[in-house]
């Protein structure tokens, strides 16, 4: 083990052992029944406090800035000749559910931000429906990182080059769920050839976090159709989240 991870090892061992003693004092000034609250995970506050150190041409070990900062240099592909900005993805860490999208649009190329376009403000509706909204327990990034010119799908080594990044996303936002919008988003992190249709409806799996893919909301504006089954996908979501519904259908 190197003098880093050691180091980080006793960091996270002193703030086990302090958090402990709050549980214990607390107790004490309320005079109630220890409530342990267990094992804490303080990754996100120890890449903070003593990052690892990173290989610039690698994202492994990287904390949410320092990947943040390698996309933002990124020119593993042809997209970073025509971007205005990178949209990096943005929210809550951890997160209670993340959002993956395909790509930026222009909207998004101009402000660096993710879904803030029509269909954006259509995404904040779904999540308003369900009791949850971006700046509180939500991430949202896409696949790609630059938008593709005239907003065409991402080709595939456009996508293989940025998955990367998006995987290590994952693994630092650690969502409980995650909403797939669209076909290019189910196809590029599931590896499957079916669309939305054949994959919807149920829960999938990326790694260890349960999947549910539904349409984008740019398709369901274009067809209204598709409103209902997206509504049942987003039920399905607030059920494994243990969110109450009211009797809306």
């Amino acid at each position: 083990m190197s003098d880093i991870q050691e180091r980080r090892k006793g960091l996270a061992s002193a703030l086990q052992s302090f958090v402990d003693l709050c549980d214990e004092a607390q107790a004490v000034i309320g005079a109630t029944p220890l409530q342990s609250c267990g094992e804490r995970d303080f990754s996100v506050l120890l890449d903070t406090m003593l990052p690892l150190p990173i290989d610039k041409g690698s994202v492994h070990g990287t904390n949410v800035r320092q990947l943040e900062a390698l996309v933002a240099l990124c020119t593993k592909c042809r997209l970073c000749e025509t971007r205005k900005q990178v949209v990096f993805g943005e929210g809550s860490i951890p997160a209670r559910l993340m959002v993956i999208g395909e790509g930026p649009g222009f909207e998004e190329d101009a402000s660096g931000k993710p879904f803030v376009g029509k269909a954006g403000k259509y995404l904040d509706s779904w999540l308003g429906a369900i009791h949850m909204d971006r700046s509180n327990a939500v991430y949202i990034a896409n696949i790609v990182k630059c938008r593709p010119p005239e907003n065409r799908d991402p080709e595939v080594d456009e996508v293989q080059a940025c998955l990367p990044y998006l995987k290590r996303q994952i693994q630092l936002v650690k969502p409980q769920i995650i909403l797939l919008v669209g076909s290019v988003a189910a196809r590029s992190l599931l590896g499957v050839s079916d669309g939305v249709g054949k994959l919807r409806g149920r829960f999938l799996r990326y790694e260890d976090v349960p999947v549910v893919v539904t349409y984008h909301p740019a398709a369901v504006l274009r067809n209204m159709e598709l409103k209902r089954p997206v509504w049942d996908d987003l039920k399905k979501i607030a059920a494994y989240l243990d969110i109450q519904l009211s009797g809306r259908s």
